[in-house]
């Protein structure tokens, strides 16, 4: 695959891919705690679920007692007992 202008840029200046890319960084602290940064909004909220948008995919969380503990622009943290992380179209 062909690096885009801003991958070789990222690379020439030793830059996280996520910070010029744009592209979700997702953190998780054991089982009960995630960061995901880079998300594009919030696509369904329950406490058994959680689905946000990024620039490339679908991220879903299941689990039980699920919150947003916290929601900026670039970030979102969730608490809650999680038992799945996916990826989707």
């Amino acid at each position: 695959m062909r690096k885009t202008k801003r991958e070789k840029l990222a690379e020439l200046f030793e830059m996280p891919k996520e910070v010029v890319l744009d592209t979700p960084k997702v953190t998780i602290y054991n089982n009960n705690q995630l960061c995901i940064e880079n998300h594009g909004g919030i696509i369904e909220y329950t406490d058994e679920h959680i689905s946000l948008k990024t620039i490339e995919k679908t991220i879903s969380i299941n689990g039980k007692n699920l919150e947003l503990r916290v929601i900026t622009d670039i970030d979102v943290q969730i608490e809650g007992e999680i038992s799945k992380i996916e990826w989707g179209n």
